[in-house]
């Protein structure tokens, strides 16, 4: 659990033991039905405003994360493309020119195939 979800759920449980600590002792004190009404008014007036701090420290914490989620994800698909440039530059680099793949396939047909080296009475590349 991150600091941020353990810090909102020890404030919403302190409003909600506050609310429940209050309705308990507004309901069970005797008081005049008018004097009941007010305070009951009072408590519910105090616990909107805690529901409206609550919520904003909330969204407040939610747009932290979300900043810092998109910022780490803007971390790694800078890494990505880097990687990916490296492994351009490594395939770049092995690749053969055009000339050279030409030249290499001229000097190829100069050169006698297996049957015309046995026909010479020489033994051919196994590897070829």
């Amino acid at each position: 659990m991150s600091k941020e979800q353990g810090s909102s759920g020890i404030v919403t449980g302190a409003v909600v033991g506050g609310l429940i600590g209050a309705a308990a002792a507004l309901l069970l004190a005797p008081k005049s039905g008018e004097k009941l009404r007010a305070d009951l008014m009072n408590a519910l007036q105090a616990f909107g405003q805690r529901t409206k701090e609550v919520a904003a420290s909330v969204c407040e914490n939610t747009k932290e994360a979300a900043q810092g989620a998109v910022e780490g994800v803007k971390g790694a698909v800078d890494g990505v493309k880097g990687a990916v440039d490296g492994v351009k530059s490594d395939i770049n680099s092995m690749a053969p020119l055009q000339d050279d793949i030409q030249r290499l396939g001229k000097e190829m047909d100069k050169m006698p195939t297996n049957s015309e080296v046995k026909s010479k009475g020489l033994q051919p590349d196994p590897a070829q």
